[in-house]
């Protein structure tokens, strides 16, 4: 059964060879005839010949050592193959080796298949992603080849999608960056504009605020001035009255001269009668006569100052009369001024109110604009900060594009594609699905 199926070959222990079966024979291309009696190195390259293993190689054998392993192997036209076999010693009855039987499997399709692969990973080390191996006939090599192409495709439509993002990402990244230098900017000019104008709102409520202090002295100014002129609107009334009084008792004592000035007539009348009668005596009312001249002087004198008192009381009458008037006037005059100074204190209230409330709603401004002056500043390093990390983020990309470069995947020079998310793959489908029909069945012998 295993001269049917497998390469066998027997040796003696120094490596010449005794007879070999048909299946190794048409796999070396040799005949029988040609290869009895040679020695086993016929079948290896020069080199490997001249080593100090292959020199070892058949003294361990002789002295009973088996060797499996895969061994590459030269055919009567040069062509090299590769073999899966086993030198198996055989001893004689003495325990000595006697001969070393050989069972082989040709393995050159599986070498050449597996060594198409290592190419292929090869390939992929550098970056290559456009390599394809060619699939073998091979059950389970063909499909690990493949897979390896599956894989390769896969990994290739993985790297495009990943150049396209990391294209699409640097290229948004420089935007974002872009647009957070702008508006950096921006809030930098507004934040200047804010601190100015939280300057000068601070300038104008202070001022504000000395108006309204301001305001509120003149209103008490006004205020005592009021009050002044309400006195002196007491003290014009009390004059008036005192002027009335003056006027009345002025009037009594133009009576009262009147009165002296008719005694003074009535005085001089019988001054007058007295003289006549002192006449009429003669001698005897000489004296009566002189006491009766000096009563009618003393009259005359009385009526005359009666006349002049009355005339300074009736000049002073009209000069009172004159002065009620003034006093009166200017009462009223004062009277309106009072009422001009309390609608002026009502003004002044109502500006120092407002001045007030002015001066506490610029407050209020002013700290809402410091507020908002504050959150100005926080924005701006918020937005230095996103520029910064936008920067970086372009970096990264960059970067990112410029190792995803290095792989080849047929897509250079080629314009980027929009960027799509792959679907999902079930996980109930593997990325390749063999059936047992697909892969070519071993026919007759291949391996030795």
């Amino acid at each position: 059964m295993v001269d049917r199926t497998q390469a066998t070959i027997q040796f003696h222990p120094d490596g010449t060879i005794i007879t070999a079966n048909q299946n190794f024979l048409g796999a070396l291309g040799y005949a029988l005839e040609e290869i009895q009696g040679k020695h086993h190195s016929m079948f290896v390259a020069p080199d490997l010949v001249a080593s100090n293993d292959y020199k070892t190689f058949w003294s361990d054998l002789a002295s009973g050592k088996v060797f499996t392993d895969q061994f590459p192997r030269v055919t009567k036209s040069g062509e090299t193959i590769w073999i899966q076999a086993t030198y198996a010693p055989v001893e004689g009855e003495n325990g000595e080796v006697v001969r070393v039987v050989k069972v082989a499997s040709d393995i050159t399709a599986r070498r050449r298949a597996l060594d198409e692969i290592g190419e292929g990973l090869h390939e992929l080390s550098g970056g290559n992603l456009t390599h394809r191996v060619a699939v073998s006939d091979l059950p389970d090599v063909g499909a690990l080849g493949k897979t390896f192409n599956h894989s390769l495709e896969q990994l290739g439509s993985s790297v495009r999608t990943v150049k396209q993002v990391s294209s699409a990402v640097g290229r948004t990244a420089q935007e974002i960056s872009q647009a957070a230098g702008d508006l950096s900017q921006r809030t930098e000019s507004q934040a200047a504009t804010l601190e100015e104008t939280a300057a000068a709102i601070e300038q104008l409520s202070a001022t504000v605020k000395a108006s309204a202090e301001g305001a509120q002295k003149v209103e008490g100014i006004v205020s005592e001035a009021k009050t002044s002129a309400e006195r002196s609107g007491e003290v014009v009334s009390n004059a008036i009255d005192a002027m009335a009084q003056i006027e009345s008792s002025s009037e009594q004592i133009s009576k009262i001269i009147g009165v002296i000035d008719d005694i003074a007539f009535q005085t001089n009348l019988l001054a007058l009668n007295a003289g006549v009668e002192a006449a009429r005596a003669g001698e005897a009312g000489r004296g009566f006569a002189v006491v009766a001249s000096e009563v009618r002087a003393l009259a005359q004198r009385s009526a005359d100052a009666a006349g002049e008192i009355k005339q300074l009381i009736g000049e002073s009458n009209r000069q009172v009369a004159t002065g009620v008037d003034l006093v009166g006037k200017s009462g009223e005059e004062l009277q309106q001024i009072i009422k001009s100074v309390a609608t002026i204190s009502d003004h002044i209230q109502d500006i120092a109110t407002g001045a007030s409330e002015q001066s506490t709603a610029l407050t209020e401004i002013n700290q809402g604009v410091s507020q908002l002056d504050q959150v100005t500043q926080q924005n701006a390093a918020m937005v230095e900060q996103t520029s910064a990390a936008s920067q970086m983020l372009s970096n990264d990309a960059g970067h990112l594009t410029q190792e995803v470069s290095k792989f080849k995947d047929g897509s250079e020079g080629a314009e980027p594609a929009a960027v799509a998310r792959m679907p999902a793959q079930s996980a109930s489908q593997p990325d390749t699905a063999y059936a047992e029909d697909d892969l070519p069945m071993a026919q007759g012998w291949d391996n030795f």
